[in-house]
């Protein structure tokens, strides 16, 4: 049942429409079939060889061993055979993202295509997949391109314009990249499930100024957890765990299948690398090359998952703090006891009633979206919380409702509840409460409170084990990344290890989401791997 006092509305629950043709061009047009289109609801440069370049640093220990002196000649990649009906849309592209405009020369293109809401069955329900294109004017016209995702952390059109603006624009000039926005978040038939209270009150973890210890906000979130997900199973009905991981990864095979090509490189970032992992365990024999960057952890329950989150987010903020110190930042001079306090007063409900779940939220958003230099980046988010702390609170306030578009629409919390395996029961909270938060002081109370998040709310199957991959992997690990941390990295080394996979890790001690958004050396690194298939070998890129 909806909370007490609360009206849910809902654009259009699921039903059939008239049918839609996807929009592909005319020499796509004999592959498209027609669907009835389900509404859940509707929101409106230079090159480089095999050799990583002079800034590589190199270290000589290898990443999963020495691929069999037998091994078959890698995956050859190509560019599609028949495309989708791609339109400008730079323009919007800027609106939906308030960003600044992208660097001369850079071409933005949207198109959408449809296919079930169940894959592999003869379900007539679909959803839309909305996906967006990034070229220069180097990127050679029979390039093959690159797919991205970044799941549910952040719309992966968005990473997209965070790779064309930074440092990884490179790529650009090699390959065309294309952003598939997870189905039910971004543009891929968004959901809108949940009422204002319920959204809010789960993205908050429960807080409020009228009873601000732990226990009332495991009630209120817990109870959101069950109200909320009582309305989405109502709109969403029968199809409300089919925003899984392994769902993503069939849209990008249904792609695939449009343009006509028998492998495709999927570039997978944060939580993104899991619907890419899920790619390779699915449709193993369609994968051409595999970039993890800074993974999310896979194939672990909800705890792990939550632990080491806050863990990898814990350690970037104190990356954050030390740079902020060394450049002497308006945050003072011990920048890490000034978060720390601010979010104790937030908690306490002292900071113009804004939560301490709320304020980490737009902090490490600001990190993780902020173009320009490490300087910029670093300028950008400590004044925002000086500010604060000084009793301006309005820049923090609207950076809240940026972060909250960008990382907490209804489609993004069930796609991650779907995701979920054993959840934490509601009487281990407290436990892992005092805990965390003495080992994680800046993100660990956050990560604990928030397993409540998907109280109630069903799971899908879990992600695929990997079996043998065709080629190598490229990895990433972002020692500064403020949304999943660089912690996950080791298990999914492990992963890879155990599927008897070989595989390369290149550091990058900055800070931002996506380390390929940000490194020119890891650009390179990735251009010669996409030509080739065999990664560098085990480094560091300059930070």
């Amino acid at each position: 049942m909806p909370i007490a006092g609360m009206n849910r509305h809902f654009s259009v629950p699921f039903g059939h429409r008239s049918p839609v043709p996807t929009r592909r061009s005319p020499a796509s047009a004999h592959r498209a079939s027609v669907a009835l289109l389900v509404a859940l609801a509707v929101v409106t440069g230079c090159s480089a060889g095999p050799d990583p370049g002079p800034d590589l640093v190199i270290d000589e220990g290898t990443g999963g061993g020495p691929a069999p002196s037998t091994a078959p000649p890698p995956p050859n990649l190509a560019a599609p055979t028949s495309d989708l009906d791609w339109s400008d849309c730079a323009d919007e592209t800027r609106q939906r993202f308030g960003t600044a405009a992208l660097p001369a020369g850079t071409t933005v293109d949207c198109a959408t295509f449809d296919t079930s809401v169940t894959p592999g069955t003869q379900s007539i329900d679909t959803v839309t997949v909305s996906v967006m294109r990034a070229r220069t004017a180097n990127t050679p016209p029979d390039a093959a391109p690159l797919i991205l995702t970044s799941g549910t952390d952040i719309a992966s059109a968005r990473t997209l314009v965070s790779m064309a603006q930074g440092g990884g624009a490179n790529v650009l000039d090699a390959h065309p990249v294309v952003a598939i926005d997870r189905r039910g978040t971004g543009e891929s038939t968004p959901l809108d499930c949940m009422t204002n209270l319920e959204r809010s009150t789960l993205l908050a973890n429960g807080f409020s100024t009228t009873s601000t210890d732990n226990p009332a906000r495991e009630r209120r979130l817990a109870a959101a957890g069950t109200s909320a997900s009582d309305g989405c199973t109502e709109t969403l009905s029968p199809h409300q765990v089919q925003f899984t991981a392994d769902n993503a990864a069939a849209d990008i095979e249904a792609l695939r299948e449009i343009w006509g090509v028998d492998h495709i490189a999927i570039i997978g970032v944060g939580e993104g690398a899991g619907v890419a992992l899920a790619y390779a365990g699915l449709y193993t024999d369609h994968l051409g090359r595999l970039i993890l960057d800074t993974p999310a952890p896979y194939r672990v329950n909800a705890q792990v998952t939550a632990q080491q989150t806050a863990d990898g987010t814990n350690a970037a903020l104190r990356t954050f703090a030390d740079q902020c110190r060394a450049l002497s930042c308006s945050l003072g001079a011990d920048p890490a006891a000034a978060i720390a306090g601010l979010l104790e007063r937030a908690r306490a409900g002292g900071v113009d009633g804004l939560s301490d779940t709320d304020i980490l939220l737009a902090l490490t958003t600001t990190i993780a979206v902020t173009p320009g230099d490490r300087t910029a980046v670093i300028t950008a988010a400590s004044d925002l919380l000086a500010s604060a702390d000084a009793g301006v609170v309005d820049p923090l306030r609207a950076a809240i409702t940026q972060a909250r578009e960008l990382r907490g629409s209804d489609g993004q919390l069930l796609s991650r509840c779907n995701d979920t395996t054993e959840p934490v029961g509601q009487n281990q909270i407290s436990g892992l409460l005092d805990e965390w938060s003495k080992q994680y002081p800046l993100t660990g109370s956050t990560s604990a409170l928030g397993l409540l998040r998907c109280n109630g709310f069903p799971s899908g199957d879990q992600p695929p084990t990997l079996g043998e991959l065709p080629v190598p992997v490229l990895m990433f690990r972002g020692a500064g990344d403020p949304i999943n941390g660089p912690v996950a990295t080791d298990g999914i080394n492990g992963a890879l290890i155990g599927a008897g996979a070989t595989f390369s890790t290149l550091t990058w001690e900055g800070l931002g989401y996506s380390v390929l958004a940000h490194s020119d050396c890891a650009g390179e690194a990735a251009i010669a791997y996409s030509r080739s298939a065999e990664p560098p070998a085990q480094g560091a890129c300059p930070a």
